[in-house]
Parts: C-alpha cells; structure tokens; sequence
C-alpha cells in the first residue's frame, strides 16, 4: 500500500472529525461572532480538527469512499453535535445578556441601543457590559480550552461518523439532559445577576406610588424616573461582586455538567 492509498482511507474520518469541531463556530463563545473573519474560523477549526484527529476514535463503519448524499447527512450530524456543545457552552453568556436585558428595561435604559458585533444583534448598554463580563468570566476560566477538550472527549461518547442513539430510537437521553439542566441553570443565573435590582425597584415603586396618593402635588413621573435610573445604577455597583460569583458559579457548573456528559472521566 503506497503513501496516497494510506492517506485516503484517513480522508473521510478526518472531515467527520473536522466538523465536529467546526459546529463550535455556529454556537461557540467567541468563536461565533461576526467580528472574527470566516477564514480565520476555518484556519482555526480545520488545524484543530486535524490536531485531534490522531487522539480521537472513529466509528468503524465509515466506508474508504463516500458519495456526496452519504457524506451530507453525517456531516450534519457532526456540525449538529458541535453546535450542540457550544451552545450549551454559551449559556452563562445567554444569561448574563438576558439579566442585563431585563435590568435595563426596569431602569430606563433600554431605549439606548447599539449593535453588539459580539452577538451580531443589537443590546442596550447594560446589556452589553454585563454580556461581556460574562465573557471575560468566560475566558478567564479557561472556556475556549474547555470547548475544545469536550468536543475531543465527545469522541469517546459518540465516534466521528456515528450517529447518537438519541435520533435512532435509542435510550441515551445524556445530551437531552445536559441541555435541560443548561437551560434551567440559565435561567437560574439570570435571575440571581438580576434579582437585587429587580427587587430595589420594586420597593422604589411602591414609594413612589405612596407618594403619589399622599403628596398629590408631586410631579411622580419627572422625579420617579431618573430617580430609577440613579437607584438602579447603585444597585449594580454595590453588586458588581455577587454578580461576578454568581457568574463564576454559574460558568464553572455549565463546564462540568458538559465535561460529565462527553468525558467522565474529567468531570469533577
């Protein structure tokens, strides 16, 4: 067997291998936004994928040739658990971004939009600073490492070019159960980063409303509404650090629930 013979029966398996990890630039932190140049993505995933692809197993069944209607639907597959990852992934930032959405609209500033190349969507300012202080928690836990040792550890689980027994009828029910604890873990970090202000707020409304029926006299809507908004800014300030812990909690629990899932052996 020559050199171009060995090399061939390496080619499908490492494009199955290739877009597993390619699925992280569809959902990834980072890796997904608008901001990276595609071939920047592509210089990135191609080289990690063939990096990986000597450590990683590959399902048996793969055939040395592969028409174009056999290849699509595996490569899908293989984007699809990328994806998957990353998505899951990105949830401390999903959070954090819908916090911030939701203290902004109870303070007055979500009027103020500005386009977030980061999400390739527009955010309020709030928003914005809380996502990317989700991110840089996200980076400085070591997320982009952690993405990758889970799409190679994903490998273990489900071999390059199989298909997950979740979409033949089977009983693993893993992914599906990372994917829910990652959504209620969300939302439960969003309501955490929000919730002293949420509450703050509220009490400022009820003495509002008091004063409104006891001093008639009083203008409540031009006293009431920068009156929120300097409230509201206190409130984050004087919580910068517990919303900073509960961004770490919540970002170290969403590295481990998908390390458990797609390499156990690392799980802590």
């Amino acid at each position: 067997m020559n050199a171009v013979e060995q090399l061939s029966q390496h080619v499908v398996p490492a494009l199955m291998v290739v877009a597993r990890v390619s699925g992280l630039a569809f959902h990834g932190p980072l890796l997904s936004s608008s901001a990276i140049p595609m071939r920047i993505k592509a210089l990135l995933v191609v080289s990690l994928g063939l990096a990986v692809y000597p450590l990683v197993a590959v399902s048996g069944e793969l055939p040395r040739e592969i028409t174009l209607g056999m290849a699509l639907p595996l490569v899908a597959i293989e984007l699809g658990i990328g994806a998957f990852i990353g998505f899951c992934a990105s949830m401390p930032l999903l959070a954090a971004q819908f916090a911030g959405l939701t203290m902004g609209q109870q303070i007055g500033l979500g009027f103020a939009r500005f386009y977030n190349p980061a999400i390739g969507d527009e955010s309020d300012a709030l928003e914005q600073i809380l996502f990317f202080l989700a991110l840089a928690t996200f980076l400085s836990l070591g997320g982009i490492e952690t993405m990758f040792a889970a799409v190679a550890g994903s490998f273990t689980t489900v071999p390059a070019g199989a298909v997950p027994a979740l979409l033949v009828g089977g009983t693993d029910t893993t992914a599906l159960a990372v994917f829910v604890g990652a959504m209620s873990a969300a939302f439960e970090l969003g309501l955490r980063v929000a919730m002293p202000l949420l509450g703050i707020i509220c009490l400022e409304t009820v003495v509002m409303g008091y004063l409104s029926k006891s001093v008639p006299q009083l203008n409540v809507l031009s006293i009431g509404f920068p009156l929120r908004i300097v409230v509201g800014l206190m409130v984050i300030i004087f919580s910068l650090a517990a919303i900073d812990e509960a961004l770490v909690d919540g970002t170290i629990g969403t590295f481990e629930a998908i390390l458990s899932a797609t390499k156990p052996e690392v799980a802590t």
